[in-house]
Parts: structure tokens; sequence; C-alpha cells
């Protein structure tokens, strides 16, 4: 009969421990608003619940990456209109410098305002991009791309462009030797700051013959259309990065989106479940006690 006694008695107190464990958990549960608070609660659970925070994570991180290069491609296409601005400019007096009836101060004049069209590309071509780089900077400089004289001023670094990203890069500079100087060199025949040097030279020759400054003109006024091309392409080339980030921007809200709910599912706290829960192992744990106080009253004289 004592074993019997010492047996309901441990059954007992293992219930009331047991169910007031259960009611704790539960109190955390609501007091959190987690259900998930440690990983011995739900070791698969917290597991999943990990790697979605960590995708979360990285998704964030490629949103702030696809933010700044945004921000840095939408100057370079503000930089390169400004440009396109200055090299329609350029030609239109170029078509005026044409004609035949000008006279030396008139050409003269022209010449003047090329070189203000010439030192407005070469400002942006040199423009900051507020980030402590510059937008026409390549691959990245510490000083400004170009020379006053409009040459690359490292021409021996790699041309292409700084770039940022996780699953897709996006550029954050843009190729300015190949926007202003075509192949790269500094020869009149790609460098848009050689050709209008040379034909504001002429320009200002009050001596210069008519064939040789129509040559001069021709070739100026190619070396302008094929920098408007260039320049056009890299707008076109930022417009559709630009596009792609905007639609690659929806697909990572639409992802964390999803993650936050997934997560939800998994860790966060269903409180109409946990109070039911909780109500159950309150009545549970008030049985148990009394039958732990009953049998605590027990003797073998109850029985005589």
């Amino acid at each position: 009969m004592r074993i019997a006694t010492a047996l309901y008695h441990q059954q007992a107190i293992e219930s009331i421990n047991q169910r007031s464990s259960t009611m704790a958990k539960l109190q955390e549960q609501l007091t959190t608003g987690k259900r998930i608070n440690r990983a011995s609660d739900d070791p698969i659970g917290a597991a999943e619940a990990e790697r979605i925070r960590a995708s979360t994570a990285q998704m964030a991180l490629e949103k702030r990456m696809m933010s700044f290069a945004t921000g840095m491609l939408n100057q370079a296409d503000g930089a390169l209109a400004s440009a396109s601005d200055s090299l329609q400019t350029a030609r239109e007096l170029m078509i005026s410098a044409g004609n035949g009836s000008l006279q030396a101060e008139d050409r003269a004049s022209i010449a003047l305002q090329l070189k203000g069209v010439r030192d407005e590309l070469l400002s942006i071509a040199n423009q900051r991009d507020g980030a402590g780089g510059y937008i026409f900077g390549g691959q990245g400089t510490a000083s400004a791309p170009f020379t006053p004289a409009g040459l690359a001023a490292n021409p021996a670094a790699p041309a292409g462009t700084q770039q940022t990203g996780l699953d897709m890069a996006f550029d954050t500079t843009v190729d300015g030797t190949k926007v202003f100087l075509g192949d790269g060199g500094g020869g009149a025949g790609g460098s848009i700051f050689s050709a209008l040097d040379s034909l504001i030279g002429r320009l200002q020759d009050p001596n210069v013959d008519g064939a040789t400054l129509r040559t001069e003109l021709d070739a100026a006024m190619a070396t302008t259309d094929n920098s408007l091309d260039r320049v056009l392409g890299a707008r076109t080339a930022a417009g559709e990065q630009l596009r792609i980030m905007e639609s690659r921007g929806r697909l990572l809200e639409s992802g964390e989106l999803q993650a936050a709910s997934r997560l939800a599912d998994i860790s966060a706290t269903d409180y109409a479940a946990a109070v039911s829960d909780m109500q159950t192992n309150q009545l549970a744990v008030e049985a148990a006690m009394r039958t732990y106080a009953q049998i605590s009253r027990l003797s073998l004289f109850d029985y005589l």
C-alpha cells in the first residue's frame, strides 16, 4: 500500500511540474509574441526560421546595393543628357560655321561659343557622383578622370565600370574614355575634345582658307555625331539597367513579404490557440493539485 501511495505521489508531482512547465512556455509565448523563443522549443522550426532570416537579410542587402546603383545611374543619366544637349549645341554651331559668307570676326565668335561648349563638356566629364568618386570615372579614380586638355587623366587604368550587386551586377560608374574619347585614346578621330580644339583653332585663324575649314568642319561634325551616338548608347544602357533594377526591386519586395509571412507562420504566437491551451493546462494543474492533496491525506488508518 505504501508503494502505491508513493507512486501516486510521484505521478501527481510530475503531472503538476509538466503542466506548470507548459504553462510557463505558453505565458512566455503570449508575452513575447513568439512561438519559438529558443531552439529547443522547436528545433526544426527554429532552423527554418534562421534560414528565412538569413535570406531576408540578403534580400535587404541587395536592395541597398541596388538603391546605391540606382542613385548613381540616375546621376549618370542626367549627366549624359547634359552632354547630349552640349553636343547638339556644338553641332548647330558647326553648321553655322559652314556658312561661306561669314567673316573672320563671325568665325571667331563661333569659336568662342564652341570653346564654352567644350569647357562645358569637360566639366560634365569630370562631374563628381556625390559619393567621393566621379560619374565617368570608369573602374575608379581618386582624381578627375580627364585633364584640362581633354585627355584621360590616367590612361593606364583599365577601362570599364565599377559595379555592385549580389545575384545581379549593376554599374555605378560610366566608362568616360569610351563616351568622350571613342576608342579610349586621345586622337582627334575619337576624342570630342581634340576635335573641338582643332576646329576652334581653325575658326580663330583669320587666314584659314575655305577648303581647309570645310575639311576641319566635316571631321569635327563626324566626331560629334559619333560622340552623340556613344552618349545615347550609354543612356540606353543606363536606362535598361534602371528598368531591370526596378523590376528586380519589385521581385525582392514580394520575396520579403513571402518570407515575413512564412516566418510568422513558423515562429509567431497563435494567441487564440495559446490562450485556449493556457486555460486547458490551468484546469489540468488545478485537477492535479486536488488529486495530490487527496493522495497526500491517505493513510492506512483510513482502511481500518
